[in-house]
Order: structure tokens, then C-alpha cells, then sequence
């Protein structure tokens, strides 16, 4: 991965956290900790953020229940603002980020992917926000029409996509569509309710293909081929015919004939042009709703389901990735810093290029018991000294499974 990638690298880690176990438990180093019991811990950790993260999602649920699209009941969309901020402290945990309103503004202005442009009516929405998840690079063949009719695979181009973006939008009634003239831009019913999207592998200059809202509109080389004719042919008839006239001079010598052949061929490109536009416009749209269709992962409550999982899964990974390496490499003499670099580096044996949160993992594993730091680690007002040496501050394995153990039994210690 080149280093313009590498300046966006993110927290999220988009190995599947078997695969993670899988790699990791395989390392020769880890295996006397596998004969210890380290996959019981493991299991009691998945466990846990499953019981925790039930929880939060029952939670979301119950917020975003009134502003559902597809509810069944009347919508009512008062409380949009508390459930986007409880939405948004789930989207934290589980390291997904705001696509900046520079961001936005770039993939607006950018080249697209794809040979046409499309404008977002932007001013339609009460409410709307993108968070992304992840940043990578891919290649990907492009074939235009005449790689098409030969069957060659076509240009082949690198792009950077988010792994996956969040959309949230809530439109305008339809009062105000009448009000501004756009009855037939109006959604209707289906527009009612604050709507969520989520959506895997979006280029990151082609983020406007994710809206319901967008106008086709011509690039400058579109407007050039259909125009540029046009006036050619205009000013060589100014020239050669009706400029003489206005001045007095000598008129070429042009017969009503030829101009009116000479006309019809340049209006004759032109068309041509206007027409090739037009199927290219088709085009585009019957590739983007292609594109969605396999793009498109969860809508409305099943996007809350998905975030919930995802961040559920990041946790027990960030977890395991930390409390292996420190029980691992005990006499190492690993700092925060040094750590936290130590499992980037494995990631990116495995091809992962992820920013670690450190201090988020170790921050839950002290707060399950798993961790005993000292005020050398971290300060009294909160904040983590990355350059001191950690110690032996790892649980060891079988206490920490007594510990865990005994989290679990309290989750449902009810007294009679």
C-alpha cells in the first residue's frame, strides 16, 4: 500500500475476527498461552461485548422506532436529535468517523469514476450526515463502449474507496416541494422518516451515487462536443457570408444549397453528440443502480444491527490483539507506544493497514480486571503515559478466566 494511503489509515480493522484468532493462535509464540486456556478467554470476552452490545442495541431500537421508514405506525420524528447522538457514541466505539464537510465538498468536485457527473440536491434534506469506516485502495478494470464490443477487459485504474459509509437523511415535507416548484422531485410517503443506508466499498470521490436525490449533469467535455461544432459552423457563416453583407463588401459565393447542406452537417454532429451523451447518461444510471444493488448491505434498523455487530467485533478484536502481546511478550518491555506499534506490525504481516487504538484496549481490559495498571501508566487526570514500561501488567490467564467468570455471574445474580 503506497503512502498516500497510509496517511488515512483508520482504527477499524476489517479482517474477520476469526480470521484474526486463526492468524494469531497459529504464531509459535502464542501457543503456550493456547495450552493455558487463551481461546477460553477469548470466548468469555465475545461473550461479554455480546451481553454489553444487546443492550445498546436494544436501546437504539427503541429510539429510532418512532422515525422507522418502515413502521408500521404513524412516524413521528421529534427525537431525531437524541437518537443520533446515542447513535453516533455506538458509531465512536466502533471507530467510525464523520466524512467531513471537505471531504464531501471534494468528492463533489472530483473526478468521477464514472463518465458522467451528477449533482446532489443538498438543499431537499432536513437532516443529513456520512460517516465512513475504513480506507483502502482498489484496482478495478473500467471498459468503455468499444472495450465492450471487443470483450477486452478495459483500462485498468486505482481508486480509494471507504470501506463502509453511513448515510442519514431525513427529507423536507412536501409542502416545501410545492413551495420551491419541485412537485415532481417530492419522495412522498416513502421519503417520510429519518431513512439509514449503509453501504461497503464506496470510491471516495463518487460519493454522490449513494443518494436518492441527484440530477444528471454535463461535464465540460460533454458540453464542448455538442456546442463546439456549432460555433464553428456559425462564425465561418458570419464570416464568409453574412458579415460582407452588414459591412457592404463582396459575399462568398455560397449557394442556398451548400449552406443549408453545411448546416445540416453541423447540426447533424451536434445531434450526434447530444445523442451520445444521452446514452451515456443511461448508461451511467443502469451502472450505478447496478453498483448499489451489491453496495447496498442494510437499510433502516438493519443498519443499527450491522453497526452493533461490527462494533462488537472490533472490541473483541482490539482486546485479544492487546492481552495476547502483552502475556506473549511479557519480558519484552513493551511501552504503550511500543505495543501499540508491535501489533500494527503484525496487521500488516496480514496485510491489514490499521491505526491500533491502543489505549482503548487497554483502558476495557483494565476495566475487566484483565490489566493492573499503575499510576505510572496512567495518570490520575486520565491521560496514558505512552513511553513507560508496562510490566507484567497482564492478568495472567487463569485468573483472568476466574475474573471473567465471575462478571458473568453477576450479570444474572438475581436475589429472591
Amino acid at each position: 500500500m503506497d503512502d498516500a494511503v497510509d496517511m488515512h489509515k483508520s482504527h477499524f480493522i476489517p479482517m474477520p475476527r476469526h480470521e484474526v484468532k486463526k492468524r494469531l493462535f497459529a504464531e509459535p509464540q502464542v501457543a503456550p498461552l493456547i495450552e493455558e486456556g487463551l481461546e477460553s478467554v477469548c470466548t468469555m470476552l465475545e461473550a461479554l461485548d455480546h451481553h454489553s452490545s444487546l443492550s445498546e442495541l436494544e436501546r437504539l431500537k427503541v429510539l429510532y422506532c418512532a422515525m422507522d421508514p418502515d413502521s408500521e405506525s404513524q412516524i413521528e420524528i421529534a427525537e431525531v436529535d437524541s437518537f443520533i447522538s446515542a447513535f453516533e457514541e455506538v458509531l465512536v466505539d466502533g471507530n467510525w468517523e464523520h466524512v467531513t464537510d471537505e471531504e464531501f465538498q471534494l468528492a463533489m468536485d472530483g473526478e468521477s469514476l464514472f463518465p458522467i457527473s451528477m449533482d446532489v440536491r443538498l438543499d431537499e434534506f432536513v437532516t443529513m450526515k456520512l460517516y465512513k469506516l475504513g480506507r483502502d485502495e482498489m484496482t478495478e478494470n473500467l471498459p468503455n463502449t468499444l472495450d465492450n464490443l471487443l470483450g477486452r477487459p478495459g483500462k485498468e485504474i486505482k481508486f480509494e474507496m471507504y470501506n463502509r459509509v453511513i448515510q442519514i437523511i431525513h427529507f423536507k415535507d412536501s409542502k416545501w416541494f410545492m413551495e420551491q416548484g419541485r412537485k415532481n422531485h417530492d419522495p412522498g410517503k416513502i421519503g417520510e422518516g429519518l431513512h439509514l443506508r449503509l453501504f461497503k466499498n464506496v470510491p471516495v470521490e463518487d460519493l454522490e451515487i449513494i443518494f436518492p436525490n441527484t440530477t444528471p449533469k454535463m461535464r465540460p467535455m460533454d458540453k464542448a462536443k455538442i456546442s463546439l461544432p456549432l460555433a464553428v459552423g456559425l462564425v465561418m457563416l458570419f464570416q464568409q457570408y453574412l458579415l460582407p453583407i452588414i459591412v457592404g463588401g463582396p459575399t462568398a459565393d455560397l449557394s442556398q444549397a451548400l449552406l443549408v447542406a453545411l448546416a445540416s452537417a453541423l447540426g447533424s454532429y451536434a445531434m450526434k453528440a447530444y445523442m451520445t451523451y444521452r446514452k451515456t447518461k443511461e448508461t451511467y444510471m443502469a451502472a450505478v443502480a447496478k453498483d448499489l444493488y451489491f453496495k447496498g448491505q442494510a437499510n433502516n434498523q438493519a443498519v443499527l444491527n450491522m453497526v452493533i455487530d461490527l462494533a462488537e467485533e472490533q472490541e473483541v478484536k482490539e482486546s485479544l490483539l492487546c492481552y495476547t502481546f502483552l502475556l506473549a511478550e511479557a519480558d519484552v518491555g513493551h511501552t504503550l507506544a511500543s505495543l501499540d506499534a508491535r501489533i500494527e506490525a503484525w496487521l500488516a504481516e496480514q496485510g491489514v493497514h490499521a491505526d491500533f487504538e491502543i489505549r482503548d484496549a487497554i483502558g476495557d481490559l483494565a476495566e475487566m480486571g484483565l490489566m493492573e495498571l499503575t499510576g505510572d501508566v496512567r495518570s490520575d487526570d486520565g491521560s496514558w503515559n505512552m513511553d513507560v514500561p508496562l510490566g507484567h501488567i497482564a492478568v495472567p490467564i487463569k485468573e483472568s478466566l476466574a475474573r471473567l467468570d465471575d462478571i458473568w455471574d453477576g450479570l444474572y445474580n438475581f436475589e429472591h
